[in-house]
């Protein structure tokens, strides 16, 4: 209680999460990351192995801790901070902390100094600024060339994800930039699982997402449920574009309905062969082909011969089986 009888007001939640790469900053209390060096709230540069104060631009070491404030970076020699996740001059991605016991390191080692783990550099990229406008910044994809916004997290041209934080380009397997920490997936609307934003389908069950807002889409969605996003067919073999009534591709003859041509029963046409009435298939595009054709007549893709008895793969002048000796018909 406070004078006049009126309750306290509740203190606001801290949140600052201390732990093994976060600590405060030494002048003002704020929460900031070891790895940063220097307080974005009051500008107080700081050791980023101890976090204590480093009121000496020209020290190269901690007076506290006696870690050197500055490396070389392997890739170019630049002097880059300790703590630094990103060589500024030639790209080099440092790693942070080592894959197989977690300890953090703050230059760049060949091997972790705690357990002898190689450590492997990448050097990477980063999208450029385009434009820029309040609460918008438009990126320039590096890979294609394309326009995007940084929000999205991958360009919508060729897929390529981006950072939407510090513009890193990432690889599809990253659920946080290795950069910044940003976490950069959201869940699968189906399974749950993490997906990476910008990706177009869930590596866990294969569920088919829009890249810009993530919602699950239809094979045949040319218009996104969640955001509304026009999408575009393409075929999965040569990307040519397709329509939704389409049953096979114009362009390399793939067969989207999954069915045997000759007798219409399913199948996978990867099996090469319908189970139902046996009719060869091509495994490329799902089309009928004879026993001994050599190319496929619709997509041109080159055909294996095989032996129907055992499944060794035979010549088309083959008489009988070379492994089983089952005879070929004529």
């Amino acid at each position: 209680m406070i004078e006049g009888g009126q309750p306290a007001a509740p203190l606001e939640p801290d949140p600052v999460i201390e732990g093994p790469d976060t600590c405060r900053c030494p002048n003002c209390g704020a929460g900031v990351t070891l790895n940063d060096g220097i307080c974005s709230a009051c500008g107080q540069v700081y050791c980023p192995g101890c976090g204590q104060a480093i009121d000496d631009e020209d020290e190269e070491e901690c007076p506290a801790c006696g870690l050197a404030l500055t490396f070389a970076c392997p890739g170019c020699g630049f002097l880059v901070a300790s703590g630094a996740g990103l060589c500024p001059e030639c790209g080099v991605l440092f790693v942070r902390h080592c894959p197989a016991c977690q300890t953090r390191i703050l230059d760049a080692p060949e091997a972790c100094p705690a357990c002898g783990q190689p450590l492997e550099l990448q050097r990477r990229i980063s999208a450029t600024i385009f434009a820029a406008m309040p609460g918008l910044v438009l990126l320039h994809c590096p890979a294609c060339g394309s326009k995007f916004a940084s929000e999205i997290g991958a360009c919508p041209e060729c897929g390529q994800r981006v950072c939407p934080q510090c513009y890193l380009l990432l690889d599809d397997r990253e659920i946080a930039c290795p950069h910044c920490g940003l976490r950069t997936a959201r869940p699968c609307p189906h399974c749950q699982a993490e997906v990476g934003l910008g990706l177009a389908e869930c590596p866990a069950c294969g569920q088919d997402l829009c890249p810009v807002c993530g919602a699950a889409i239809g094979e045949n969605d040319t218009l996104c449920p969640g955001c509304g996003m026009a999408l575009e067919l393409y075929c999965p073999n040569c990307h040519a574009t397709l329509t939704p009534e389409m049953k096979r591709c114009p362009e390399c003859g793939l067969d989207f309905s999954r069915r045997c041509p000759a007798c219409g029963a399913e199948v996978d046409s990867a099996a090469g062969r319908c189970n139902a009435c046996q009719q060869p298939l091509c495994p490329e595009c799902g089309a009928a082909v004879g026993e001994q054709d050599l190319l496929c007549p619709t997509c041109g893709v080159e055909l294996v011969l095989y032996c129907p008895a055992c499944g060794a793969e035979v010549s088309p002048s083959a008489k009988s089986c070379p492994r089983c000796g089952e005879p070929f018909e004529d």
